[in-house]
């Protein structure tokens, strides 16, 4: 299971392979050890949406995957700096919702440097 969700992680895999793979209903998989969520798993995640490598739609089900089921915990160092961008990046699919390049840069910058990310 390991590589199923190291693979979700790094975007290897979408969701629909990761259903295909654990099943439907994620949020009732059984695991024994989650995966552990770094500040650079979400990074990576944040570049490739701003190069366009990935869609709104995939940082979502990504956000969601991960903040929702038990598949996944952020790394405890981390983990002030993950939830404070993750509850953000989860608003993205509101209609009225969206950041700049600038904004995400500068989670990023909050991640790097394991501070509280703030929308100013």
């Amino acid at each position: 299971m390991y590589t199923v969700l190291n693979d979700f992680l790094r975007l290897k895999t979408n969701l629909k392979q990761l259903k295909e793979r654990l099943g439907n209903d994620l949020y009732n998989v059984a695991v024994k050890t989650p995966q552990k969520v770094y500040a650079s798993d979400l990074i990576f995640l944040i570049n490739q949406y701003i190069s366009r490598k990935i869609t709104l739609q995939e940082i979502v089900d990504w956000v969601n995957v991960v903040w929702f089921t038990d598949l996944f915990e952020y790394n405890i160092a981390e983990e002030e700096s993950i939830a404070s961008v993750i509850s953000l990046l989860e608003t993205l699919d509101e209609d009225d919702i969206q950041f700049s390049d600038k904004e995400f840069m500068d989670m990023i910058e909050c991640l790097s440097n394991n501070k509280v990310y703030v929308i100013s």
